[in-house]
């Protein structure tokens, strides 16, 4: 029996198929965590240059950035005529718009005063808020003739006075903002090295001009 049954046996073993353990499986290789997706940053907006003012005309310049206070007095720069002698007469036109202030000061007395610097020699077209005096430098050669301009409050008329010279008015009044010059014809100049000596004979008749005006 033990014979027959070892021959047996091992031809069973020969006739199995032999099997092989499968390897183990793998995990799945590991992904790494990514960053999420990103757009580019839209650029930043070309800034709009800010429109540039256009420069004033000579006109322009020539008005008072400031209407003054009511109840108040405005001493304009001078105008001078002719333009080409502006450069050259400043000096003088100072002297007189000083002496005007001072004229101001006098005869009305304790009203605030608004000193325009030059070229301010109008006021704006509403007029200024209170009593406005200008004035009119002429010169010829050595020989110059000043008026006093006094307007009322508003966009008045303004009264023509003579300071210095002799003139002759077709009319001793001219529209706001008017040239004077269109009413006067000189009859003399006085030289100019005595000007300031010279103005206090009409005084009184731009003193009553203002208070006039002020009433």
């Amino acid at each position: 029996m033990r014979t027959r049954l070892a021959p047996l046996l091992a031809a069973l073993l020969a006739c199995t198929p032999a099997t092989t353990d499968a390897p183990p499986s793998q995990p799945p290789p590991s992904t790494a965590p990514g960053l999420p997706a990103t757009t580019a940053p839209a650029p930043a907006p070309t800034p709009t240059p800010a429109p540039q003012p256009a420069p004033e005309t000579l006109e322009e310049r020539n008005v008072s950035k400031s209407a003054g206070t009511a109840g108040g007095v405005t001493v304009l720069w001078p105008r001078i005529i002719p333009r080409e002698i502006v450069d050259d007469n400043r000096s003088l036109a100072s002297a007189l718009q000083q002496q005007m202030r001072r004229i101001v000061e006098k005869h009305l007395p304790g009203r605030p005063i608004d000193f325009r610097p030059e070229p301010e020699r109008v006021c704006p077209k509403e007029g200024c808020a209170g009593v406005s005096v200008g004035l009119l430098l002429s010169r010829q050669g050595q020989g110059c003739l000043v008026i006093a301009l006094v307007s009322r409050p508003g966009a008045s008329p303004t009264k023509i006075v003579p300071w210095v010279g002799k003139v002759q008015l077709r009319s001793d009044t001219v529209g706001f903002r008017e040239w004077p010059e269109s009413q006067i014809t000189v009859d003399d100049m006085v030289p100019c090295n005595s000007l300031l000596t010279t103005m206090d004979a009409q005084e009184p008749a731009i003193a009553a001009a203002l208070q006039a005006a002020a009433q």
